[in-house]
């Protein structure tokens, strides 16, 4: 059955996946428009909710540098919230909020103002839910890859392809991530179990490809397809540190935005695996992709992108 569906973020990473899988099933898809419609102004989203049956709530402010806590929170928290009370007011019956696997305390330490404004913002969703003012699930995907995808690993490969980047230390720790189609193909599924049933407690689905990958896979995977020779050595840990703190203290002093540092530094040596079973037998999620088989679309894709 067809639905009116409201997609914040439509012109982002996932966004531009979600919304043509969306119009293929026969929902009507209307986006948020910025700047006409913003989360941060209550006033401008009023029409844009009238009429929806269903939001998939995509847009954030990510991964800035620390001046910019002060705009995750107001975007991340309050532009949720009052993205949350038009639609309650518009009569909206089901809200899909696409949060982030930081917002879990256990894959954010110490903790950053990203993952603590997501984890803050799902807390207003869940007591809007229990005291039935409107159905929530939350989704909590581990890194996103896919063609137009941003974030460490874009960085990672684009290093590569220049022939910049050192080989990095021995990172054998197991860490998830999920391709874009499968993070769509969980929304979709999320919305309609919403419409099917909706329980006394709002879903929270952490997601991802059900692979186990370390980033020096990764990396090595990566230097393959791009033609480049193996790396005969290791960077030391100590040393890759060393780097990573310099660039913490540039990117602290210096109006620079999503700076790699420390935050980079734990992304790639901490352990990161997230136990998806759950969006499997309650959603009937199949992870279709790894990020193998995409990784020649993702390279070919980014050529385009630099012309």
């Amino acid at each position: 059955m067809s639905s009116r569906v409201l997609v914040t973020g439509g012109s982002g990473f996932v966004g531009r996946h979600l919304v043509p899988m969306l119009q293929s099933q026969g929902d009507a898809v209307s986006v948020l428009q910025r700047p006409t419609q913003d989360l941060t102004r209550p006033e401008s989203l009023v029409t844009v909710v009238k009429g929806v049956d269903c939001i998939y709530h995509l847009a954030a402010y990510a991964h800035v540098n620390h001046a910019r806590t002060q705009l995750i929170y107001q975007t991340n928290v309050e532009g949720t919230v009052n993205l949350l009370e038009a639609a309650i007011e518009a009569g909206v019956s089901r809200f899909v909020y696409v949060s982030s696997i930081l917002a879990d305390p256990a894959h954010d330490q110490p903790r950053t103002a990203y993952g603590d404004a997501k984890f803050q913002a799902e807390q207003q969703l869940m007591a809007a839910h229990e005291q039935g003012r409107i159905a929530v699930t939350i989704i909590r995907p581990a890194s996103v890859y896919g063609v137009g995808m941003k974030g460490n690993l874009m960085s990672l490969l684009r290093l590569i392809q220049k022939g910049v980047m050192p080989p990095l230390p021995d990172f054998q720790q197991a860490i998830s991530l999920i391709g874009v189609q499968d993070l769509c193909q969980v929304l979709v599924l999320a919305a309609a179990a919403l419409e099917r049933s909706v329980p006394s407690r709002a879903p929270v689905y952490a997601v991802s490809d059900d692979q186990h990958y370390t980033i020096k896979g990764i990396e090595q995977a990566m230097r393959d397809a791009l033609g480049k020779p193996p790396a005969t050595f290791a960077t030391p840990r100590w040393l890759f540190f060393a780097g990573a703190l310099l660039l913490e203290v540039a990117g602290r002093l210096l109006p620079l935005r999503n700076a790699p540092g420390l935050r980079t530094w734990r992304a790639l040596s901490r352990p990161n695996h997230v136990d998806g079973s759950a969006s499997r037998q309650e959603l009937g999620y199949n992870p279709r992709l790894t990020f193998y088989q995409l990784l020649p679309s993702i390279i070919a894709d980014s050529a385009t992108s630099q012309g």
